[in-house]
């Protein structure tokens, strides 16, 4: 079974050693960092809400993956609402082709769909690479749809919750 665990002291060392052979996703290390500066702009503007939430993968209780999603104001993208954004996906070479990212995904799913935030968010966002259709396809059997807005390169793809 898969299961979301928000990133700790227990568990980091452990998503830092996380690797995968693509260049597609950017590295751990800098997605947790961007999730710490991420964290430290919420609390200066007093919007926590906004900050990164960074997630270990788990299968029982190995961590296989990791993944970060965030609420944002939906500005960048002429939303006019509140949207969740997920920043990250990533699963570990040695776990990849076992259903590990589409269990992923639902987790990431349900977990926006319970409102973490009290907010009543109505969408899901995504970017993806191009050249990268294997996670293309996985976030279109998801139900996202690319939405013809491209972003750093990337194409932006969007789920009605």
């Amino acid at each position: 079974m898969i299961t979301l665990q928000p990133i700790s002291e227990e568990n980091f060392i452990d998503v830092l050693e996380l690797k995968t052979s693509e260049d597609l996703v950017a590295p751990n290390c800098e997605s947790l960092a961007e999730a710490y500066i991420s964290l430290r702009e919420a609390v200066e503007e007093d919007e926590l809400q906004f900050a990164e939430m960074p997630f270990a993968i788990l299968h029982d209780e190995t961590i296989v993956g990791f993944a970060m999603v965030c609420l944002e104001d939906g500005e960048d993208l002429n939303v006019g609402s509140e949207i969740y954004w997920l920043s990250r996906l990533m699963i570990d070479d040695k776990y990849q082709g076992k259903g590990y990212g589409k269990a992923a995904m639902t987790a990431l799913i349900d977990f926006v769909k319970s409102k973490p935030h009290e907010h009543n968010v109505k969408y899901f966002y995504t970017s993806v690479v191009p050249s990268s259709h294997i996670a293309t396809k996985l976030y279109e059997r998801m139900g996202f749809e690319k939405t013809g807005q491209v972003l750093g390169g990337e194409d932006v793809m969007q789920l009605v919750l």
